[in-house]
């Protein structure tokens, strides 16, 4: 509910009504809630003048101090709106409660004013404190009369005590008069359609309190026949609807707050009914899938890369059938234009009748800088960082999984070691070094087989995985091929170097392990290294 910003004339009429009740009290008060001399223009009789003490003190050190902080709230209700209410006891008559109504009266009279109305003491034991309400003690419907132009002509004693004014300040006034602006176009309709129509009308409306508060109340204006439409009298039964009407806006502040903390949240919230339909979508869902505001699960969640859309649609209808809770990754592509693809974890939470609706509820994080820094940490874990081969952990791995599913296949291994290796850093520099390891893995690359596998397990050398043989012949072949390769004079941005290899190899048998078949490679190695010319030398036992 917008908060209402009194207007001069309201603040006027506020005070006067005030006024008429015998025992209010008047304290004049500067801006900054001072107590000060009242000007000679407020014209209140000297008795109904609180004593303004020496020190100009402020209003609060009058209260008790239980009741201060409602105090400070209602000034500052004052202070934005023009006029704040407030219930409090005095600090000399803890017993003694009080209305106090601060008007903003600084357009006449050049200060604020206080006005203090008396409300009783408290009947009960002092220890257990039970004020009745005012509004407990206000009737709750009550009647005017009015002519065709909406002037009251007549209010039972009812309305008097239900709004506060006197009988004479509601006769001859237009009802309108006293309706919130913003609520007085709307009641105006109720009223000329009850004219037209000749039947009765409903409107609700906000209605001034003589103490400057509003009151939600329910008009019924009930058509009365008349010769002359100037001299019918219509009647209004008013009822008081602000219990009412304070729940209704209990329920709005609770879905506000609801919704600017799920705008708040780092995740996008999608609630849906249990049909599919779109229930609510908080701001950061739409930026995140790139998608506006929807009806539907399927057209919310419609920019979801196809790969995954199955997945989705699957777990989507197991939740919102009464499966379990599911969690999956999703890759999302805002805009097909642009391919910036994004990957998404969404978690679906299944809702029943205790939440309120059967339904499901998705929360949507974007996970695309995890994912990548995880598929960083992957590779790091997994590649040697030069020359993007397997490193030594990974090619055992590697080499050990598939000795384990070779059904009556062979795996071969192929040792690499680059001959003269350390000259080539020593003559042309360890940048050079790094370059004649890359062409050598590259070329190493260009003879496999697409299921062969290249780690370097060491500073020059290589470990070549073949798996999926029929004999040990194709592994010799293989390893020829690179040797072939790898036996050349490589242009290096510091020099020509020579590169060649000497190159072990050897062939699973029932029962080889990883390191079993890796040290027979290492041993055919050095045996290649004593050939001349070199090349391959398959392990034999």
């Amino acid at each position: 509910m917008t908060e209402y910003v009194h207007s001069l004339e309201a603040r006027g009429k506020t005070f006067s009504g005030l006024l008429e009740h015998p025992h209010t009290r008047v304290v004049a008060l500067a801006p900054d809630g001072r107590r000060i001399a009242a000007p000679a223009s407020l014209d209140v009789d000297g008795d109904r003048l609180v004593p303004v003490p020496e020190d100009n003190a402020n209003l609060l050190e009058m209260l008790h101090p239980a009741d201060v902080l409602a105090a400070l709230a209602a000034w500052d209700r004052t202070c934005r709106t023009g006029v704040g209410t407030v219930k409090a006891r005095l600090r000399d008559e803890p017993d003694r409660h009080y209305e106090l109504t601060a008007i903003d009266m600084r357009h006449r009279y050049g200060v604020f004013v206080c006005m203090l109305m008396d409300l009783g003491t408290d009947q009960t034991d002092p220890s257990v404190r039970s004020e009745q309400p005012l509004a407990s003690l206000r009737p709750r419907s009550a009647r005017m009369l009015k002519r065709f132009d909406g002037v009251i002509v007549d209010a039972d004693d009812r309305a008097t005590k239900m709004l506060g004014w006197s009988r004479d300040h509601l006769i001859g006034s237009r009802s309108t008069h006293f309706f919130h602006e913003e609520d007085v176009q709307r009641s105006i309709s109720a009223w000329l359609d009850m004219l037209s129509t000749r039947q009765n009308s409903r409107v609700r409306v906000r209605h001034l309190c003589a103490d400057g508060s509003w009151l939600w109340i329910e008009v019924e204006n009930i058509y009365q026949e008349a010769p002359d439409l100037q001299e019918a009298i219509m009647i209004s039964h008013i009822s008081d609807i602000s219990e009412e009407m304070a729940a209704y806006e209990a329920v709005r502040q609770r879905e506000h707050l609801f919704r600017r903390l799920t705008d708040s949240l780092p995740v996008g919230l999608l609630q849906l009914g249990q049909d599919g339909s779109v229930v609510y979508a908080n701001s950061l869902l739409t930026t995140m899938l790139g998608t506006r505001t929807a009806k539907t699960a399927r057209e919310q969640l419609a920019n979801v890369a196809e790969q995954d859309r199955a997945n989705l649609d699957t777990a989507l209808q197991s939740v919102l059938g009464g499966g379990p809770d599911r969690e999956l990754e999703v890759t999302v592509q805002p805009s097909p234009a642009s391919g910036e693809q994004r990957r998404c974890a969404i978690t679906l939470i299944g809702l029943s009748n205790e939440e309120g609706a059967p339904g499901a509820l998705a929360c949507v994080r974007d996970i695309t800088e995890s994912v990548r820094s995880r598929e960083e940490l992957r590779v790091k874990a997994t590649f040697d960082h030069l020359t993007g081969c397997y490193n030594r952990a990974s090619s055992l791995a590697i080499l050990n999984q598939e000795l384990s599913t070779e059904n009556h296949h062979l795996t071969g291994v192929i040792f690499v070691d680059l001959n003269e290796f350390k000259s080539v850093n020593d003559s042309l520099g360890h940048a050079a070094g790094d370059e004649l390891l890359v062409t050598a893995a590259s070329r190493i690359k260009s003879v496999l087989r697409s299921d062969d596998v290249v780690g370097r397990i060491g500073g020059d050398e290589f470990l070549l995985i073949c798996p999926r043989l029929e004999q040990a012949a194709e592994v010799v072949n293989i390893a020829e091929r690179v040797g072939k390769v790898l036996e050349d004079d490589v242009a290096l941005s510091a020099g020509v170097a020579r590169l060649s290899a000497a190159i072990g190899v050897a062939c699973s048998t029932d029962g080889s392990t990883g390191d079993g078949l890796i040290a027979q490679a290492d041993a055919a190695m050095y045996e290649s290294k004593r050939c001349r010319p070199r090349r391959p030398v398959l392990f034999e036992a």
